[in-house]
């Protein structure tokens, strides 16, 4: 059995391949449960959350990413999300792998953003805004690269010390111009893609700031809850809706749920998720309007990331 670290996927996961590796999995498809989610009390009274998120596919492997929430792992100079991927062979039960569950979902969650662009922003997307600073940014900017020739990306954070060191850090890394910024209204008015990865409740975009004459493409990443929103309904409502997975979509999505509550929205809106994209005889979006794409995640990324480190470790 083999265990993965941080680093090693960082070698073992590069974008290109991962997103290929992302579009190949969703044709074949898999088993993906409902996650399980269990409140653990600490000593401190304060409770965990303790997820497990299991999928398979027959005759091939089975995976389950255990996660835990902890509130007050800052106190202790850690990070709040803790997670490990298990995955074994599907049919004998034996364990293959256990991998590093940070690493492996930051890079499946962009690289699945990235193969969502790769069919429905304009191909000849030159730019991006990057709304949020956090640990997955810089896994969306350098996704987004690996489908679309970026020449300019601009970061936006509520805190700006943030912003300016992801992209310093980044501009030593990459050949795109990379700049901090403090207004997003005035980057989401010209940029072709526009990312946002955040845990704002309220949202950061609103639809006034879009470009009227400009198809844009809009990766929305952060909100895993209905209480989270990042688009406003006037983005909502301006652009034809995708998803990562339609279940999830309609099971937790704030920026889909909520706007669909408030009626300016159907379920029947959503045009299509990843696993409509990657068909062969999926058509691009000719109209007009922006594209969102909300992911909410899904346990199928993850058994496909996992299953691609596994196989080319032993190849």
């Amino acid at each position: 059995m083999k265990y993965f670290s941080k680093q090693e996927l960082e070698n073992a996961l590069p974008y290109p391949e991962l997103i290929e590796a992302l579009k190949e999995g969703f044709r074949e498809g898999g088993h993906v449960p409902t996650r399980h989610r269990h409140n653990v009390q600490t000593e401190s009274g304060v409770e965990n959350s303790l997820l497990l998120m299991p999928s398979w596919q027959i005759g091939g492997m089975v995976g389950l990413k255990i996660v835990m929430v902890c509130p007050e792992n800052n106190l202790k100079n850690l990070e709040t999300v803790q997670s490990t991927y298990i995955i074994s062979d599907a049919t004998t039960g034996e364990v293959k792998a256990i991998l590093d569950g940070d690493e492996l979902t930051a890079r499946r969650t962009a690289c699945a953003s990235a193969l969502a662009s790769s069919y429905l922003s304009r191909t000849n997307s030159c730019s991006m805004l990057m709304m949020g600073a956090g640990k997955i940014a810089s896994h969306l900017i350098k996704a987004h690269s690996a489908v679309r020739e970026l020449k300019q990306v601009y970061i936006w954070a509520r805190r700006s010390e943030q912003a300016e060191e992801l992209a310093n850090r980044l501009s030593n890394e990459l050949s795109t111009t990379i700049t901090a910024v403090d207004d997003p209204e005035k980057y989401a008015n010209i940029c072709d893609i526009i990312s946002c990865a955040t845990l704002s409740n309220e949202p950061i975009l609103k639809g006034n700031w879009l470009k009227k004459d400009l198809k844009q493409h809009i990766d929305l990443v952060g909100g895993y809850t209905y209480d989270m929103r990042e688009a406003d309904n006037d983005v909502i409502s301006k652009s034809e809706i995708y998803v990562d997975t339609l279940d999830g979509a309609l099971a937790e999505a704030g920026d889909i749920l909520r706007p669909i509550k408030e009626k300016v929205i159907t379920a029947s809106d959503i045009r299509g998720d990843l696993f409509n994209m990657v068909n062969k005889d999926f058509i691009k979006p000719i109209t007009n309007k922006h594209t969102v794409f909300k992911s909410v995640g899904t346990a199928l990324e993850d058994l496909i990331a996992a299953k691609y480190v596994f196989d080319n470790a032993i190849n």
